[in-house]
């Protein structure tokens, strides 16, 4: 079964070591697909953020908004919909941030999970490819009567390889599913960093607006007044309107 040793004999000759190709392309698929993603969407938060300041603080809401749905990277679409709701309270805003930032962390780990099952499972695998070939070398021993080497040789060699074949697969999907979960930690970071300076610039204008109200006021104030929540956040909502 396994005399010339050639790859697609060891495939064809055990079921267990189709398993573990599979589970192999798996983990190579979805570890590629994932470093895509990660390089696909990198950005430098402090300079995006720097931008969106000195956008915010020119007047110019509706340029730091534009220049946010330009921009592929997560930290682009939770400050998008920061913009998006200026008209909110504060405790709705950050409602809506927190949403935003939860539902890019989701994407993040997308295809995380399968990484993480293929590094518990692919051991397991091999060990039982190795209970296979043992149980084939015996079975060989009984139906031939003799312990020969040669007698023995298949099912012990199955069993190495499919052992050597799992520790393989688990060491690259443990290696890939480690990196990845250190990379969204950092990621998820850097959102909630850049959600605070958010709420940092967002106070400052509004402070600013509101102590700039009472000078240019020459005219009482008209009898309607509008809800207090709204008079805070109208100063830099007005920009996007």
């Amino acid at each position: 079964m396994f005399g010339d040793m050639s790859i697609i004999g060891v495939f064809l000759a055990s079921p267990t070591m189709i398993v573990l190709g599979l589970c192999s392309v798996v983990t190579v698929g979805y570890t590629v697909e994932r470093l895509l993603y990660f390089r696909s969407t990198r950005q430098d938060t402090r300079g995006f953020m720097t931008e969106i300041a000195t956008r915010i603080k020119a007047g110019d809401a509706r340029g730091a908004l534009e220049y946010c749905q330009r921009s592929r990277s997560p930290v682009g679409r939770v400050m998008a919909q920061g913009l998006t709701h200026l008209n909110r309270s504060r405790d709705e805003l950050a409602q809506r941030l927190d949403t935003a930032i939860d539902l890019e962390t989701v994407e993040m780990e997308r295809n995380i999970g399968v990484l993480g099952t293929m590094s518990n499972i692919a051991p397991l695998l091999g060990l039982f490819g190795t209970v296979v070939g043992i149980i084939r070398a015996f079975a060989d021993i009984a139906r031939t009567g003799s312990g020969g080497g040669a007698v023995v040789a298949m099912g012990v060699s199955e069993a190495l390889l499919t052992t050597a074949a799992g520790i393989v697969v688990a060491v690259i999907a443990t290696i890939a599913f480690n990196f990845f979960v250190r990379r969204i930690r950092t990621r998820t970071a850097h959102l909630e960093d850049a959600r605070e300076s958010f709420f940092s610039i967002w106070g400052q204008v509004n402070n600013q607006a509101t102590r700039q109200q009472p000078r240019d006021q020459v005219q009482p104030a008209p009898a309607r007044r509008q809800p207090a929540a709204q008079e805070r956040t109208d100063p830099l909502a007005a920009v996007l309107r």
